[in-house]
């Protein structure tokens, strides 16, 4: 572990409930690296999904500091930052259209004006799972909840994350598809020589066996970190 980059370090991360003042996130501490494949394991409520959003700075921390790449990540750094550090949420959300056109989305907002949507990319993606071409023209409205989620994971992958937050990504899903999901993600990180990282929520104990070569701890909102 010692000779591998470290991505991103987080310091006494700290949410506070803004309704009743509890603390939800108690000065949680953390280090990935490269190639860190992290299961968050810890029963309902105990605060995963809350430090997850902190990381990827969807919900900013009360307290406490984050590092990406050896930077104090600054307010005026978030959306970069959002665009390195990405959460994928237990239920995907689509627009209406095609597949492609959901895929595409990305490209027209501002923090991204500089790429382009790239379809010999997304078609590599696709024949790592084995879809065909045609599943681009697939109406979002006519998918299932693992297409859904498959599309959901090809809209980030496509930009070329450096760190995936999962959170609980196939839990609604069937095996068949919950696997194909694994295989995308898997498949991923061997693309990139496994220079990236994921953080993967699961309360599976099969699949943490199969995803994940670290296990972290959360258990009311009190973060503990360690090798599987």
């Amino acid at each position: 572990m010692d000779n591998k980059k470290i991505l991103l370090k987080a310091e006494n991360l700290c949410r506070i409930d803004p309704v009743n003042k509890v603390k939800l996130v108690k000065s949680a501490s953390c280090m990935i690296h490269q190639g860190d494949r992290i299961v968050l394991s810890g029963s309902s409520g105990s605060g995963k999904s809350v430090f997850c959003r902190m990381l990827a700075l969807l919900d900013q921390p009360d307290q406490g500091s984050i590092t990406f790449n050896g930077q104090l990540v600054r307010q005026a750094d978030i959306p970069h930052y959002r665009s390195a550090v990405a959460y994928i949420r237990q239920r995907p959300v689509l627009l209406r259209g095609t597949v492609q056109e959901n895929l595409m989305f990305p490209f027209a907002l501002h923090i991204n004006r500089e790429r382009r949507f790239n379809p010999e990319k997304i078609a590599r993606f696709l024949a790592m799972i084995d879809k065909p071409d045609t599943f681009l023209q697939k109406n979002a409205a006519d998918l299932s909840g693992g297409e859904r989620q498959l599309v959901c994971l090809l809209r980030v992958l496509q930009l070329d994350p450096v760190i995936l937050l999962l959170d609980e990504p196939t839990s609604a899903l069937d095996m068949d598809m919950a696997m194909q999901v694994e295989l995308l993600i898997n498949k991923w990180m061997q693309l990139h020589d496994e220079t990236r990282a994921y953080v993967w929520i699961s309360h599976d104990e099969q699949q943490k066996k199969r995803v994940g070569q670290q296990v972290w701890h959360m258990n009311a909102g009190v973060l503990t970190t360690g090798v599987a």
